[in-house]
């Protein structure tokens, strides 16, 4: 068997771990024979697995950002591979959510010792994503974090910067938002479309997810100031009704921005794509290796 490993050395904080030698040691006590590949700029990630041969399984060792890179290569490929995300980046929602931990070995052993699932992936304008995609109040913060603060401060890189996000005046953009042929046009000051309970370091943000039965969760909200958002979201966390937010979700979700927008954020990452008319929907599915904690929190349906 042959493994890839695809280590992002800039994503996250620092650790006293050696990541590469630790992934090489397990591995081949498993049987693998191993390639490791450092990435060395931004979209490398993506190359190496759009051009590399047939592996078994691709390790994506780094934040969400390389796994939406690995699946973005992946996604072009006619012979798909088995991906592997393994945490290590600032904020690693997808991982988070498999029911990884922080011990990098034991990581790599619960994976090994886990099972393959069908996993959705999205594409918004054809561009494809790993979990969540969104624009509006707090969507910049993942993206215009600076690098070298995530790498001493992890985390609170991004918590520092919504600090300073929260003074800021917020703006609701006038949006058509069209899911699976259902139309809801609105003032919005932020719209969410996921495949995920985790996220921003948020567990549990939905209650009730598949992340393979072909829908994504969709969030309009409406609130016109920070105070207001802040409440709102406590009541749709708590399970509180509120009129201020939208929660639906769509196999098909059309949004046409009726006025200069902010950029959207993909995966903790900046959008290329200002055309203000953009199309969401779940394109295919992708094999991935997870503990099997993750079968137990009933993540994915059979």
């Amino acid at each position: 068997m042959e493994a890839l490993v695809i280590y992002n050395p800039n994503s996250g904080k620092k650790t006293g771990y050696d990541l590469c030698k630790i992934c090489d040691e397990v591995l081949k006590e498993y049987g693998y024979d191993v390639t490791l590949v450092k990435t060395e700029y931004p979209n490398h990630a993506k190359e190496i697995v759009k051009k590399c041969k047939h592996y078994d399984i691709v390790f994506s060792i780094g934040g969400d950002g390389t796994l939406n890179e690995v699946i973005s290569g992946n996604y072009e490929r006619e012979d798909k591979l088995n991906i592997c995300p393994l945490p290590s980046g600032s904020c690693n929602d997808v991982a988070s959510m498999l029911g990884y931990g922080r011990d990098p070995k034991k990581n790599l052993e619960d994976a090994l010792e886990g099972e393959l699932h069908d996993f959705d992936v999205g594409t918004i304008n054809d561009q494809p994503f790993a979990y969540v995609v969104g624009y509006g109040k707090f969507m910049n913060i993942p993206y215009e974090a600076d690098r070298e603060e995530k790498k001493k401060l992890g985390y609170l890189s991004y918590i520092k910067l919504g600090a300073k996000e929260v003074v800021k005046k917020m703006k609701r953009y006038k949006t058509k938002v069209t899911v699976d042929g259902k139309r809801l046009d609105g003032k919005y000051s932020l719209i969410m479309v996921s495949n995920s309970n985790h996220i921003a370091g948020i567990h549990h943000f939905y209650k009730d997810i598949a992340l393979n039965d072909d829908i994504f969760e969709i969030l309009l909200c409406k609130a016109e100031n920070i105070a207001d958002m802040a409440i709102q979201f406590v009541k749709f966390y708590l399970g509180i009704k509120t009129d201020k937010i939208i929660s639906l979700n769509g196999h098909t979700i059309d949004i046409k921005i009726d006025e200069k927008a902010t950029d959207w954020c993909v995966d903790g990452e900046r959008l290329d794509d200002k055309s203000a008319n953009y199309t969401i929907k779940v394109n295919s599915k992708m094999k991935v290796l997870t503990p099997r904690r993750a079968s137990e929190r009933r993540l994915f349906v059979e």
